[in-house]
């Protein structure tokens, strides 16, 4: 699929997400993209919290390390408050089959709490929708799979 010219994505974004958005005050850390075997950093430049139309979700602007474009956008799903590895182990099958990245993150400074989110990069916006329906989707089998171990947990 042909990614939208970055302008218009830039609209989309202004126009029909940042208005119902909260924005996430604060300096955000950089998050990092392994390209060609080496570790690139993405400054994070805005985090909006997607509270109220998309419950748990969160765009995130980046400022690209190569020239073009210049903001790249990820559409991002809270899958835990409280990360660990064996939170990503449980999701990392789904993540790979969709074509997701996991991040551990700390969106909230104040709180010291490292999330578990799963985003995709919003490169066209015809395919927003799909993008919300697969994070919707693995956000309710994360959580599924989450209570089935509870609950062998509990039986033992």
């Amino acid at each position: 699929m042909q990614s939208t010219n970055p302008e218009e994505l830039k609209k989309f974004i202004e126009e029909k997400i940042v208005k119902i958005a909260k924005k996430i005050r604060g300096k955000h850390s950089p998050i990092a993209e392994i390209v060609d075997r080496k570790v690139q950093s993405l400054p994070v430049k805005f985090i909006y919290d997607l509270k109220g139309t998309l419950d748990h979700f969160y765009l995130m602007g980046v400022e690209n390390y190569s020239k073009q474009p210049k903001m790249r956008y990820f559409l991002a799903v809270s899958l835990a408050n409280s990360s660990s590895d064996l939170l990503v182990s449980f999701a990392k099958d789904y993540a790979v089959k969709n074509q997701l990245k996991l991040l551990q993150y700390c969106i909230f400074l104040k709180t010291l709490r490292i999330q578990l989110l799963s985003l995709r990069e919003l490169l066209n916006i015809d395919e927003f929708s799909n993008i919300v329906d697969i994070l919707k989707t693995f956000r309710t089998q994360f959580r599924e799979t989450l209570e089935k171990f509870r609950n062998l947990l509990q039986d033992e």
